[in-house]
């Protein structure tokens, strides 16, 4: 800032650009979970949810008055926002053959589901030498799976991705290669925060992609062990939502 008590212009613009850049950054965040509850609502009356709208409005006008801003210029801002918000989830809707997220159906389906987690550890885990992977495949059905709650995203009848949770921690999400990038993966989030309390999650070091999925979904470095549950060599990110 200039040494004069009152800033000039030059510097009042650059700490408004300072502020923009990191609207923009809570913006495209908040995108993200709305593509995921696009792909999770059934019709457009669910995408439009006029009563949920008025209820954001209703809680944003408070939080302004609570922090000194103008209840109106954030009402009209937030409708602004929620309107093109809404277009970009009909889009996504309507976009993408119906998902549905639900329990898993049991042992029936664990088959299926080891060969979702083949084909993502394949595509993503490329540091897991063959004897883990061997050994983690042959415990997934008889050992991992009965030890979550878990919950299947399936399209068009056909599951394409799980997440389990024990206890707040998320033990695993896998998406199918094939439909890796198509939200599916943020659709299992939405719903294990949301449904199963899901506040805590441990990524391998070695896995970048995936540390970034939940940083930027508010997800917060918390710690780091050297070796992962079973004791092996893959140093593990502890990231925790900020609690609200």
């Amino acid at each position: 800032m200039s040494t004069q008590e009152t800033p000039t212009l030059a510097e009042v613009r650059a700490a408004i650009d300072e502020l923009d850049g990191e609207i923009v950054e809570l913006i495209a965040r908040r995108q993200r979970w709305v593509e995921a509850a696009g792909l999770m609502k059934t019709d457009e009356q669910a995408v439009r949810a006029p009563d949920r709208v008025e209820q954001v409005i209703h809680k944003v006008r408070g939080l302004a008055a609570e922090h000194g801003a103008s209840p109106d210029v954030v009402e009209s801002a937030y409708r602004a926002l929620i309107a093109a918000f809404v277009e970009l989830e009909l889009t996504v809707h309507d976009g993408e053959a119906r998902q549905v997220i639900r329990p898993t159906r049991g042992p029936e389906e664990y088959s299926a589901l080891v060969s979702i987690w083949r084909s993502a550890v394949r595509a993503t885990h490329d540091f897991l030498a063959e004897e883990d992977f061997a050994r983690i495949e042959g415990n997934l059905a008889d050992a991992y799976f009965p030890a979550v709650t878990l919950a299947v995203a399936e399209r068009d009848g056909v599951p394409v991705g799980f997440a389990g949770v024990a206890e707040g921690s998320l033990e695993m999400l896998f998406v199918d290669d094939a439909a890796r990038g198509t939200g599916v993966g943020s659709a299992l989030l939405a719903h294990v925060i949301e449904r199963l309390g899901m506040t805590r999650v441990a990524v391998n070091e070695q896995n970048p992609g995936a540390h970034g999925f939940y940083v930027s979904r508010g997800f917060a470095e918390v710690g780091r062990s050297e070796l992962d549950g079973d004791g092996r060599p893959y140093p593990l990110i502890h990231l925790a939502l900020p609690e609200r």
